[in-house]
């Protein structure tokens, strides 16, 4: 009596033979199997893996997809898609384990739409096989996230007191805390919490995380914290002149990146110090924060925390004593402006912000000089002051920046 056998397909047999071997590999395997190019994504579309020739596809953040016809009972989905500026079509399906999608497994046709009755088994298998390796790693990755991020905020809020262990404890991830370091706060411009801006801050997070000075071989830390992607970048030098390129060049490519997030360019940044001292990284997370603020507030695209002079002296102190200050001495002339309908706190602000110069505060007031100096006159009056004492010129430019700061 002849025994029923099972045969396994041949392109099952080889995919399962390398399936232990990562995404990658089955990415390889299953491109060479349909003599077609294939690539595999993150749930946000980053690329993770390809078999393109032209490696330069790495660099693509965010692909562009959108599925065209297709089937609501079928997780197979036909698409075309983005890819170095030119379309190609194709055939997607999610990657996914226990209801959770870990990203998408795509083949792309030569100018054609590959036919799924052809192919689409073929492609449902290996996102499977993709599933689970991704799983395992997700595991992995969480188990060891949840780690890295206890420790991460000690670091950030100075609980770990000596250098040798921060150090020791750095080389479990790889990191070398023996360099010079600093911390980089990157957000939303207008977070709202009750909107999808938690997924934003999620692939923003990726994308720093994936940003990598080739030329200083420097690979940034990385955590979120709340609405904030937090940035630990090493640095080869503590000299704040020698460093500042590098700092630049990460924070613009990071924004720039996240151009490709969406609709409007939204995102900002503050820098804080350099220090050498891993200990005192929990001033540079403070100094990043009140950076990032000060330059949504001043306008200010790239803000380094050692730039801002007065500015972080008043941002950091107390607001009442801050709010009695500005009373004490321009309080007389902002409620002068209320009662009269008045302008000479635009007029006083122009002439601080031209180093109260006459010339070139008529110049951008479009006023005839004789009527500034009437105006300077009448401040000088109300405020009981002569605005040639350079005492009376700090404080009333330190007056003006609580104004600005603290919205008075």
């Amino acid at each position: 009596m002849m025994k029923n056998t099972f045969l396994v397909p041949d392109f099952v047999q080889e995919l399962l033979d390398i399936s232990g071997l990562g995404v990658n590999q089955i990415v390889q395997t299953l491109s060479a199997l349909l003599s077609l190019n294939v690539l595999a994504t993150d749930p946000s579309y980053q690329v993770i893996s390809h078999s393109f020739e032209r490696k330069e596809i790495t660099d693509v953040v965010i692909l562009s997809i959108n599925p065209q016809n297709a089937d609501p009972k079928s997780p197979i989905l036909n698409f075309n898609i983005s890819v170095d500026d030119s379309v190609e079509n194709g055939l997607i399906v999610p990657i996914t384990f226990n209801n959770k999608t870990f990203g998408y497994l795509a083949i792309l046709g030569n100018n054609t739409i590959p036919e799924a009755s052809t192919y689409g088994k073929t492609l449902l298998f290996a996102a499977s096989l993709c599933a689970l390796q991704m799983h395992k790693k997700f595991e992995l990755r969480h188990e060891r996230q949840n780690h890295k991020e206890a420790f991460l905020f000690d670091l950030l809020y100075g609980n770990i007191k000596h250098k040798e262990e921060l150090v020791e404890y750095g080389k479990i991830w790889g990191w070398n805390f023996s360099l010079p370091h600093v911390v980089i706060v990157f957000s939303l411009i207008d977070y709202n919490y009750f909107s999808n801006d938690k997924e934003i801050i999620n692939v923003l997070f990726q994308l720093v995380e994936k940003v990598q000075i080739q030329k200083n071989n420097i690979k940034p830390i990385v955590m979120v914290k709340q609405n904030q992607v937090v940035a630990l970048l090493p640095l080869n030098s503590s000299d704040y002149d020698e460093s500042k390129l590098v700092i630049e060049t990460f924070t613009e490519t990071v924004i720039k990146r996240a151009e490709k997030i969406g609709e409007v360019v939204r995102v900002a940044c503050g820098t804080g110090k350099i220090y050498a001292d891993p200990v005192d990284l929990f001033r540079s997370y403070q100094e990043a924060k009140v950076a990032f603020e000060l330059g949504l507030l001043l306008k200010i695209e790239t803000p380094f925390f050692a730039n801002l002079g007065l500015e972080r002296i008043l941002y950091k102190h107390d607001l009442q004593d801050l709010k009695e200050f500005f009373e004490h001495t321009l309080g007389r002339l902002l409620e002068y402006d209320k009662k009269t309908d008045g302008n000479l706190m635009e007029t006083l602000e122009a002439l601080v912000s031209n180093q109260f110069d006459m010339g070139k505060t008529s110049t951008t007031l479009f006023l005839h000089r004789n009527t500034l100096r009437y105006r300077v006159k009448k401040i000088e009056e109300i405020l009981n002051v002569k605005l040639d004492d350079l005492n009376i010129k700090l404080d009333i430019a330190a007056s003006l920046k609580i104004k600005l700061l603290r919205d008075i």
